[in-house]
């Protein structure tokens, strides 16, 4: 049986992230038969939500895995090698996906800079891991659902401080609660207090500051992307 592009591309990414095929079934939420189906050429044109959940897990787009050609524009023969992990890498975590962990998608673009707006494809980095239980019982995500993301400058002092690592839901979009959320602000993406300005003549988002020093502001409705809502962080001490 002839595999597709698919099925290759799948297999050069899993190999760079050092992911088994359960091991990326299980973090993407997904059974284990449809990425062994995929990788046996059974199933040559696979689509929709299960797979955009194993592209996240991968650090790419559905795009990417079925137009690999496009989203690598190099040569077949390019392919990059295999993940070897470091000699002095502490034995627990020489396979990339240890029993008992998840990986979740890592934007690699701290909350806090200006740009040209968001476009996640273009911003994933290689994922951080969580202990599985944390993730699918504390929270009650699957680890495609979520998004790690750095905090950078100091407008949301001192709750969460330069540097911060932050755990963002990407179901939880709804501003109707209040709270701490990352989205594009139409200039850039950051990490404020997000809240509908409810006496505004047409839909606007107030976003909030932690830090007194920096003022408030209202944005367009339609020119803001929520993200997600922040559940969690960590800091370096």
């Amino acid at each position: 049986m002839i595999r597709s592009p698919v099925a290759d591309e799948l297999e050069r990414r899993m190999a760079l992230l050092g992911l088994t095929q359960k091991a990326l079934a299980r973090n993407a939420g997904v059974g284990d038969t449809y990425v062994r189906d995929i990788l046996k050429g059974k199933s040559r044109n696979p689509g929709g939500e299960k797979l955009e959940r194993i592209a996240a897990i991968l650090g790419c787009t559905a795009r990417d895995l079925l137009f690999p050609a496009h989203a690598r524009g190099v040569a077949e023969q390019d392919k990059p090698a295999r993940y070897t992990p470091p000699a002095d890498m502490p034995s627990v975590c020489v396979e990339l996906n240890p029993p008992g962990y998840v990986a979740v998608p890592f934007i690699s673009l701290r909350a806090g800079m200006g740009g040209g707006g968001y476009v996640e494809d273009q911003l994933l980095g290689r994922p951080k891991f969580f202990e599985e239980e944390f993730v699918r019982g504390t929270l009650r995500a699957h680890p495609a659902d979520l998004r790690v993301i750095e905090v950078e400058g100091q407008s949301m002092e001192p709750m969460l401080k330069n540097g911060d690592m932050v755990l963002v839901d990407t179901r939880k979009v709804s501003i109707i609660e209040p709270g701490i959320f990352v989205l594009f602000d139409g200039d850039g993406v950051v990490c404020k207090w997000v809240e509908r300005a409810h006496e505004a003549t047409e839909p606007m988002i107030r976003i909030k500051s932690e830090n007194p020093r920096f003022s408030p502001y209202e944005v367009p409705a339609e020119m803001v992307q929520i993200i997600g809502r922040v559940v969690w962080f960590a800091r370096r001490l």
